[in-house]
This record gives C-alpha cells, structure tokens and sequence, in this order.
C-alpha cells in the first residue's frame, strides 16, 4: 500500500475516534496530524521523493538568482498526487518550469525536480501555484504549466505565467547565462482566458473603467517599474472594487 493510502487510512480512524468532521481545511491542526504522519512514516520514504535529481548546468555572473524564483529552498507546501505536503523545502525553476524539492535531511545542494503532471498545487514565499492544463478553447499564449494564481473574485482570477528569458554572453573566454525576467498575464474572466500586455488589452475587457484604470496607472507609475506582479495584482482587485461600485 502506497504511503498516501495508508494517510487517508489513518487519517479517517483518527477523525473517527477524535469524533470529528473529515478534514476539509488547513487549520494547523490539520498541519501538525499531516506532519505528524509524515515523521512516523518516515519523510524520507514519502511518495513525494519521487522524481529526478534536479541539476543546474547554467553558469552565471555576479550575485544572479538566475532561473530561480529565489535560488534557495524555501518552506512551503505542495499537493502531489493529490496528497498535502506541508513544511517540505521547496524552490521553483522558473525557466524550466520545474517545482524542486530538497529531501528531508538532504544537503540543500541536492534536489529531486518533480513530476508535473502529478504536482496540482504548490505553495512557496506566500505565493500560491496551480497547475493549469491548456484546452482547445484557451488561446495559445496560455501553454501547460505552473501560474500564480490570485483570485479576486469568484469570476475573475489572476494568472501570474513566471518566465525568465535567457542569453548567452561571453566573459574572459568563458561563456555565461544572463536570465531576464519576462512574466506574462492572464485573466480568467468568467471561465474564459485573456491575455493582458498592455492598458489596452484591460480597458477592452472593462471599456466602462477606462477612467479608472487609466487613474490607476498614472498614480502607481512607481509601483509599475519596481514590481509589476504586485502592480496586476492591485490592479485586478481596484477594477473589480470599481466595478462593483458601478454596478449598486
């Protein structure tokens, strides 16, 4: 029996003799019995390490966290093969779209890349991570993969798509990987998705905030050029405020 078969096993006895409802939500109760099982088990031997030992063949300049999100694990939580993994050390590769996992008592220097098609949600620096799958309705731009996801409302989510873009550069005869930022932009609007690059891709979506949005980007220009992920995610949540005004 797989390991996470015997947590769902264990986990209904233990609810049955506590008389309590099943688990539905993440109350730190429901960390500490999951972490609790986890440890008796052994973390070493949880399906989560199931994967291939993740390398970095990228040699970089300077102090450059490269393909990273933030180039050192990080405690946070995954769901893989539908079972919750809470407090497990975690770093995203954003260029390869990889989610890599530090073993339980591993050095931080090694890492096993996780299978996607069996990683649903992951969690790490109060970021939360879905995966998404692309349909035949979706637009191109919209692949296969990991998106932040912020939901500002029932019917309209914000996908965050992370990518850096990469360049080779040559310094003292040896040959470097610079890597660039290039995140991308989706809306989720009433179950149909929208790429934004641009004010006018919003304002097409929203013609009646044209005045609104156009206020937001001239008073948040700093904001914009500093952290454009915090600047779309304001964004979303003063459209939709907007909206929801105009609407009473």
């Amino acid at each position: 029996m797989k390991n996470y078969q015997k947590k769902i096993v264990f986990l209904i006895l233990f609810e049955l003799l506590l008389n309590i409802h099943p688990i539905q939500s993440q109350t730190s109760n429901d960390v500490k019995t999951y972490n609790w099982f986890d440890t008796t088990v052994g973390k070493d031997n949880l399906d989560i390490n199931n994967g291939v030992p993740h390398t970095n063949p990228y040699r970089t300049l300077r102090n450059d966290i490269h393909l990273y999100l933030v180039d050192k694990y990080e405690l946070g939580k995954a769901i893989y093969e539908n079972q919750a993994y809470y407090d497990v050390k975690l770093k995203y590769d954003i260029y390869r779209d990889i989610l890599v996992l530090n073993p339980a008592g591993g050095s931080e220097n090694v890492g096993i890349s996780l299978i996607q098609n069996k990683v649903s949600s992951f969690s790490i620096q109060d970021k939360n991570f879905i995966k998404r799958e692309r349909t035949t309705e979706d637009i191109p731009e919209f692949t296969t993969g990991y998106y932040e996801e912020s939901k500002v409302a029932p019917e309209l989510i914000l996908y965050i798509r992370h990518h850096k873009d990469m360049q080779k550069t040559i310094s003292d005869n040896s040959i470097y990987y610079v890597f660039k930022e290039n995140n991308s932009y989706f809306i989720d609007l009433k179950g149909k998705i929208y790429l934004i690059k641009s004010k006018g891709d919003l304002v097409k979506l929203f013609p009646e905030q044209k005045k609104q949005i156009n206020g937001f980007y001239l008073l948040n220009r700093e904001l914009r050029k500093s952290d454009l992920d915090q600047f779309m995610k304001n964004l979303m949540k003063y459209t939709f405020n907007s909206l929801s005004i105009s609407s009473k």
